[in-house]
């Protein structure tokens, strides 16, 4: 990717307003989006939503909005604000939206969404195939977080003392230093007699993003971000999830199947309720998921047995090796 191309740049660039509907008004749609709270984008991500589709209205749904989003909004033309604060979820906010919109079709749209050059034309021609469908998603990584290296050496930013090096420098040949150069160099030191430091009182952004050369650029990064939620938050979330999913869909897809499955388990390992009251509860209302979750989670519970058996089986091999070592040493 060249630089000049980056999505990065794009979100931060300057971007004059075009209002396409006062352009082209053919197909005007209305533009829905639930916002409880948004990103420092939400602007520029409005800009690019009139630039590519012409916008005959834009229904904001606040459900509550703790930040300036709703002021953001409101700098833009033809948008109602709907009062939302009353509803408890995303789906009810969703259907109150869809019965406000008073044109033939409307575009459901995330406030974390950039819409690039080209996607309502695109996206136009199969209005004639289809009533409702949506497109890829390329996802784009703007997150801070510690890093958390565990035995690992600090690196990316690291200061040193020549004096320290000299010595192990002469047995360090041209093959196999790449990634683990920060454990190489920190025994160098140590080796050496001198004295590696970690420093918590500063630190440095590393960053995670595509580079311009076709030789070194991979074919695919992927990115595993994981939140430590509040427990509170973290019931709430699995709680609202599987019983959405029991409630209003049957056991039909892989994706769906597995998410109820993981949610009960999950539950249960948070100490929110057992199993057994989720399947008395989905025997009430959607009783097909019965048999799916009582065979889910007693795998999930012999997977997590088994992985706490082998857990507990390494951690004695390892504790019998410092053992022997040291009778070896001694």
């Amino acid at each position: 990717m060249k630089a000049e191309n980056s999505i990065f740049k794009e979100y931060y660039r300057h971007h004059e307003f075009v209002d396409r509907y006062l352009i082209d008004d053919n197909f005007s749609v209305t533009v829905i989006i639930p916002v409880i709270h948004t990103n420092e984008l939400w602007r520029a991500n409005l800009l690019s939503i009139y630039r590519e589709i012409p916008v005959k209205e834009l229904l904001i749904g606040d459900g509550g909005c703790i930040d300036d989003s709703i002021l953001i909004a409101q700098e833009f033309p033809r948008v109602q604000i709907l009062d939302q604060r009353s509803y408890k979820t995303l789906g009810y906010s969703i259907k109150n939206l869809i019965q406000a919109v008073n044109t033939e079709w409307f575009i459901y749209l995330h406030s974390d969404v950039y819409l690039p050059v080209g996607w309502f034309d695109k996206m136009k021609p199969f209005s004639k195939e289809y009533d409702w469908f949506g497109c890829r998603m390329q996802q784009t990584v703007m997150i801070e977080y510690d890093n958390d290296y565990g035995e690992r050496p600090y690196a990316g930013s690291q200061v040193g003392r020549k004096a320290a090096f000299i010595d192990g420098l002469r047995n360090l040949d041209d093959d196999f230093i790449y990634r683990q150069e920060d454990f190489v160099f920190s025994d160098v030191v140590e080796k050496a007699g001198f004295k590696e430091g970690k420093i918590d009182l500063v630190f440095h952004y590393h960053q995670t993003i595509s580079k311009s050369s076709s030789v070194w650029n991979p074919r695919g990064i992927k990115v595993n971000i994981s939140q430590t939620l509040p427990i509170e938050e973290e019931v709430r979330m699995w709680d609202s999830q599987v019983k959405g999913i029991i409630k209003y869909l049957q056991p039909n897809c892989g994706w769906t199947i597995e998410n109820a499955i993981y949610g009960v388990f999950r539950l249960e390992e948070l100490g929110h309720c057992s199993s057994s009251t989720f399947y008395d509860w989905a025997n009430s209302i959607n009783p097909q998921w019965v048999p799916f979750l009582k065979r889910g989670i007693s795998a999930k519970k012999r997977e997590r047995f088994l992985a706490k058996a082998l857990s507990a089986i390494k951690r004695t091999v390892k504790a019998i090796a410092q053992i022997n070592l040291g009778v070896i040493k001694n």
